[in-house]
């Protein structure tokens, strides 16, 4: 019987001791397949595992759709600051499933920064006029 069939079946503690053994590398299973059985406290562990462990190869966008908002907000701060490596998610994959108000607040910051970077462009521009008169 497959592993697959029987994870429906399975206790928290099989469903944990599985997601380790993926992580580890133990077993080849995706982690995909078994996350929707997880615990929010399991959850919690994948993300720091796949944040701050490099030995543990979890491509952080097969983790989003199982993430509750408050998870989600700490993968964001955490991509926003730079500790997910960008072969492990990107800002395409994180977006649609941040809420409402943390894209509004993602959108503003992008607008500011588009703004100082033309701003920054004009002046430079002028400085170099200046220069060539």
């Amino acid at each position: 019987m497959k592993i697959l069939n029987m994870l429906p079946f399975l206790d928290k503690k099989e469903i944990d001791l599985l997601i380790d053994e993926v992580l580890e590398k133990k077993i080849e299973l995706k982690l995909v397949h078994v996350l929707p059985y997880a615990d929010e406290k399991k959850l919690d562990e994948v993300i720091d595992r796949a944040l701050n462990d490099d030995s543990v190869l979890v491509y952080v966008s097969h983790l989003l759709p199982f993430l509750n908002q408050r998870q989600m907000n700490i993968l964001y701060e955490a991509y926003q600051e730079g500790y997910i490596k960008s072969e492990k998610v990107c800002e395409g994959d994180i977006l649609p499933f941040l809420s409402k108000d943390k894209i509004k607040e993602v959108f503003e910051k992008q607008l500011i920064k588009m703004k100082s970077e033309v701003k920054k462009e004009f002046e430079s521009a002028f400085k170099e006029i200046r220069k060539s008169k």
